[in-house]
């Protein structure tokens, strides 16, 4: 702008001595503030909405003793602006079995029902009351079980909570790659369901019960802030 411009800027903007000094400069402020507060909502909004995208993977990594040996893993990207805790961060992983019939269930709202557990358990480790997933950063937890060869499909469910009152579930289906090894059924009364991580409540040794688990820096995931 040049100089003839701000003179006629300044010309139109009350003189100290005018009547309209005090008003203009009270609406100002009432501008100013109003901005302010706005702004304050709409962080504390954007706050309040988690925007973490999910997913969850069942890799089979082989075979041994009448068992595959498979890897649980579930991804929380935080795609906000806050860092999240994640609590109650749990699985279970149940199968059909060769012979079992295919029914559906009522608790599932008639999808197909996967009548035998093989494993349930938490993904944050024994003594952390939560972990804690930083903005941008896209963080995987992983947990190893043991499946039958004679189960032909696998679900895994997972499920935490983020804020009071709110939750969020996530599942993934396959098919168990076809086994060349002969099935031995001596294993049939194995306790399989018995690999939960973190059973009842919290252990009163280790970690204090109110640390936060915050996962290991991870090359594809970037790194957790602590609480």
């Amino acid at each position: 702008m040049t100089p003839a411009n701000w003179n006629a800027i300044a010309t139109i903007w009350p003189t100290a001595d005018s009547p309209l000094t005090v008003p203009v400069a009270g609406l100002c402020l009432v501008l100013v503030i109003a901005g302010f507060l706005a702004y304050r909502r709409y962080r504390a909004r954007e706050s309040s909405y988690a925007r973490i995208e999910t997913s969850a993977e069942i890799s089979f990594i082989g075979q041994q003793d009448n068992f595959w040996i498979v890897e649980l893993k579930a991804t929380l990207n935080n795609k906000g602006n806050v860092q999240r805790r994640i609590h109650g961060f749990r699985f279970d992983l149940n199968a059909i079995h060769a012979d079992d019939a295919i029914d559906v269930s009522k608790k599932w709202g008639g999808q197909v029902n996967f009548a035998n557990e093989i494993a349930k358990g938490s993904f944050v480790p024994p003594g952390y009351a939560y972990c804690v997933v930083g903005p941008s950063v896209a963080a995987t937890y992983s947990y190893v079980a043991r499946v039958p060869q004679w189960a032909t499909f696998l679900i895994l469910h997972c499920w935490f909570d983020y804020n009071p009152g709110f939750s969020h579930w996530f599942e993934k289906a396959v098919q168990v790659p076809t086994s060349t090894a002969p099935l031995d059924r001596r294993y049939d009364g194995a306790a399989f369901t018995g690999s939960s991580l973190q059973p009842g409540r919290l252990p009163s040794v280790g970690a204090p019960a109110d640390q936060a688990f915050v996962t290991p820096r991870r090359v594809e995931s970037g790194e957790l802030r602590t609480a």
